[in-house]
């Protein structure tokens, strides 16, 4: 365990309070603080003040002109969050050797103005660049985590000492990236940030290790590096172009992805595997004059590192891929070696021995043994089938792949898509490019562990809730920071998107693709008109998204969890020293820990573990996020159904459990539970009259057979766990419920019900249920869950007599507020609101009735004066009519 100091009872409380503004404001910052709040963050401290730290709070230094908060990187700022009431001196940042870091600082002015943004210099090589988070407009939300309005994403260049333009009420947030060279050494360093005049001290704190160099997570991400070029005015292929070229390569291993062409404007291919540098069809020869337009002297300065990232280059590259996404046809240049292909040369004819596929193949074989004698054959692949969609493309991918491997066995072939039998039983794929939402760790790690078969994930515009998607813009940002920690649980060995900066439109205005927002891009034009800007007019700096950057924060959190390991790639089959902290973020396919300030403080002893600062790393867990979660574990019931619909019974009592009646609604912190659900799972509800009980005549499903994940808030502890699915008088033979990780029903037949019971284990303050098959849209029949403590003292279950009410007075509106108060130490069962709204019937008070009997209809008959008034009411009669 982290050192631990005893406090005195003053310093637990403020820690405990503190505690308050840790609590995950949800992606929009619904920062609050009322009484319920507040007393809640008391008793909400579950490590010591060595183990947890806080990271938003308000800057001591705030003025009367502005007031400076900070958060974290993966909290979104929007224009109108609240500044936090805790209060702190500094900003904290904390970050390895080699590492690039971010931070914010806020400032909300009270005037409309300009401010001046800078920071000082925090000393041994350590540099820190300056960005403005700005917004775009979101007309449509992706789904249910996102929200219409100003959204921050784009992160816009500022040079030291800009002027920004601020406005009064309105936050204006200022992201700083602070890189750590590998010489820097260890300890505690300090910097000025300077706003509108104002010092803001920034604590880095380096960590005694270095994130390798090394890319141990493999990309293929696809960038356009002609658009880039023509928005920033760079014409020619002068000295102006290849200092481009050398910046975007270095932009990109800077933030340890892979372009999908790392060797433009060279390669080794061009369109559908044809050479680009010269081979000759008989001798078989691969010859390559063409310098750095060529193969040889781009592969050795960008993947062997030869002047280049201090000697180390990309860990893959893209060798040759296919032309259209027909994965059925063949892809191959129509005229190769002289001869033109036909139909006789492709699958169907089966004739590997054709003229035409002798040449080719004979080809293939050859660029295998060129590029293992340029000592690049283990990271080069061939992508040379793109999402086959049906048994056509299956039969063409698998025999195109064994001929493949028959004249190249060593040449790394890459698909996009799942490991399927269809493919390998009669062909063989080295590297599987699923797209997350049909990935299948089962297959995958065992076509890895058994076959030597990677596999890879890619992110779509499909991929909706309950998969995190670090591609979309209006997601809370902690989803892109889920990624390198995904990767290390799954032993996923890299990832890819198709497009990095497609600015056909403007992403500054309309961010909308595919009903995506943040389809086709995470960098954005230089312009916010997305008009080319004049050359060299923003100092040559790119315009990431916040997205682009948390991804980079993800892969460098990957490699922290590769050196926790000792420096080792998580083997498949068997745990490591990592995976206990990685579980913690990512528990399942569907299941994450969405608090960024766990996330942040788990980073942090990592990397104190890792730099010998701490022998081990504490057990934290997240801090619940309900007031339910607090306490010791009690059993709590569930009925799906329509909670306004049957069973009627208030309360639903059942075998002497009371039932908390839940729908589909999507999770909320108010509630301490609800879905992650795709916005197409169309919910549907159903109440079976000849259902053998009231629990198992309700049904709750999704009427497209979506996933889904449902949470609900509760304390730690070990569980007793019964779920039921089916539905009376009918077999559905797809269900499938995971909990906790924990397989409750695996693709199965309900006829007519399922009930199953198993032991869990909930350590992040939420019981989380994933519910459906993937990819089949096949119904889940889902009906009831019993959760109860196992062993221990229970918090029993509130009744009536638990609850308390006093009612305010009758307003005119005939309405008045009755306030609940629970008294006892019980949970779930009978519950009330805070308030609601009551019906009553209003008396007036007599200095009211004197006005209604006593006023005339003309001035005089107006002027009266009544006891207990403070002044003398004078009107006409048109006035007071309301009164009555």
């Amino acid at each position: 365990m982290g050192s631990r100091r005893s406090e005195n009872f003053s310093s637990r409380a403020s820690l405990k309070l503190a505690l308050l503004w840790k609590k995950r404001r949800s992606y929009e910052k619904t920062i609050k603080c009322n009484k319920f709040y507040c007393i809640f963050a008391l008793i909400a401290v579950s490590a010591s003040a060595a183990d947890t730290e806080k990271y938003t709070y308000k800057l001591s230094q705030s003025t009367s002109a502005y007031q400076f908060w900070t958060t974290l990187p993966s909290e979104r700022v929007f224009k109108e969050d609240s500044v936090p009431v805790v209060t702190d001196t500094a900003v904290k940042v904390y970050a390895a050797q080699n590492e690039f870091e971010p931070f914010q600082i806020v400032v909300k002015p009270t005037a409309t103005g300009n401010v001046t943004v800078s920071i000082g210099d925090f000393g041994s090589g350590i540099t820190a660049e300056i960005y403005q988070v700005r917004y775009v407009p979101v007309t449509q939300a992706t789904d249910s985590l996102g929200k219409t309005g100003d959204y921050p994403d784009p992160l816009l260049p500022l040079e030291k000492g800009s002027s920004v333009a601020v406005t009064l009420n309105k936050n204006t947030a200022f992201w700083f990236n602070v890189f750590v060279p590998k010489t820097t050494a260890k300890g505690d360093y300090t910097a000025n940030a300077v706003i509108g005049g104002v010092s803001i001290p920034v604590k880095l704190h380096v960590f005694n290790f270095a994130v390798p160099d090394e890319l141990h997570v493999k990309s293929q991400m696809n960038f356009d590096h002609d658009a880039v070029l023509k928005k920033y005015s760079v014409s020619g292929t002068g000295t102006d172009y290849w200092m481009y070229v050398d910046k975007m390569k270095q932009y990109f291993i800077d933030h340890r992805l892979t372009s999908a062409s790392p060797l433009w404007p060279g390669g080794l291919t061009s369109g559908g595997g044809a050479p680009f540098i010269k081979y000759d069809c008989t001798t078989g020869a691969f010859t390559d004059s063409d310098g750095v337009w060529g193969f040889e002297s781009p592969a050795a300065k960008y993947i062997g590192g030869t002047g280049f990232n201090d000697g180390v280059g990309f860990s893959s590259f893209m060798a040759a891929t296919f032309q259209t996404n027909d994965s059925s046809a063949d892809q191959r240049p129509s005229t190769f070696c002289g001869l033109t292909r036909g139909t006789g040369d492709w699958y169907s004819a089966n004739n590997p021995a054709s003229a035409y596929n002798v040449k080719w193949f004979n080809y293939i074989k050859a660029m295998q043994n060129y590029l293992q004698t340029k000592g690049l054959g283990d990271k080069a692949y061939y992508y040379f089938a793109n999402e086959p969609q049906d048994q056509a493309d299956y039969d063409a991918v698998a025999w195109y792949s064994k001929q493949l491997k028959t004249a190249a066995p060593n040449l790394k072939l890459m698909v996009s898509e799942e490991p399927k039998a269809e493919i390998y039983t009669n062909g063989k794929v080295d590297i599987w490019l699923p797209v997350l939402n049909n990935y299948n760790p089962d297959v995958s790690q065992a076509r890895e562990k058994n076959n030597g078969e990677e596999t890879w994930v890619y992110f779509l515009h499909g991929t909706r809730p309950p998969y995190f998607n670090p591609i979309t813009l209006d997601h809370p940002g902690v989803e892109s920071k889920l990624t390198g920690w995904f990767l290390w649980k799954y032993r996923v060995r890299g990832l890819a998107y198709y497009s990095m900066n497609n600015w056909s439109k403007n992403p500054w205005t309309d961010p909308l693709n595919d009903s995506h927002n943040g389809d086709l891009f995470m960098l954005y034009p230089p312009s916010s008109a997305n008009t080319n800007i004049s050359y060299g007019s923003n100092n040559h700096r790119f315009v990431p998204s916040i997205r682009f950057e948390l991804m980079r924060d993800s892969l460098e959190d990957y490699e922290y969890l590769y050196m926790l390991n000792g420096g080792k790639q998580p083997s498949v089959g068997a745990t490591n020293a990592a995976d206990t902290q990685a579980g913690k973020i990512v528990s399942g396919l569907t299941s994450y820990t969405r608090d960024s300030e766990f996330m942040y403080n788990l980073r942090r002893l990592i990397g104190l573990k890792n730099g010998g600062e701490i022998t081990s790393v504490p057990d934290i867990t997240p801090a619940p996020a309900h007031a339910r979660a607090t306490g010791t574990p009690g059993n709590y019931y569930i009925n799906f159904q329509d909670p306004a619909g049957s069973p009627t019974a208030n309360p639903l009592t059942v075998n002497g459990k009371t039932y908390m009646k839940i729908g589909s609604g999507d999770y909320s912190t108010t509630n301490g539970y609800g879905w992650y659900s795709p916005t197409d799972a169309n919910w549907k509800y159903q109440y079976l009259s000849s259902g053998p009980n009231e629990l198992q005549k309700s049904v709750l499903y999704s009427d497209y057979g979506r996933q889904a994940t449902f949470e609900f808030d509760l304390p730690n502890g070990k569980y007793n766990v019964t779920v039921s699915v089916g539905w009376q008088g009918k077999t559905y033979s797809h269900n499938q419920v995971v909990i906790e990780s924990v397989e409750f029903i695996m693709d199965e037949a309900s006829s007519p019900y399922i009930v199953r019971t198993k032991e869990v284990t909930v350590s992040d303050s939420k019981l989380t249920m994933a519910m459906g098959v993937p990819k089949n849209n096949e119904y889940t029949m889902l009906n009831y869950l019993d959760i109860e403590a196992v062993g221990g003292t229970t918090t029993p279950e509130c009744t009536a007599a638990n609850w308390t009410y006093s009612d305010g007075a009758c307003q005119s509106s005939n309405t008045l507020t009755r306030t609940w108060t629970k008294t006892g130490d019980c949970t779930a069962g009978v519950s009330h609101p805070a308030t609601e709204s009551i019906a009553c019937t209003y008396q007036p008070p007599t200095s009211d009735t004197a006005v209604m009997i006593d006023f005339g209809k003309t001035e005089t008959e107006n002027i009266f004066g009544l006891t207990g008034w403070n002044t003398v009411i004078k009107d006409t009669y048109t006035y007071y009519s309301d009164l009555g």
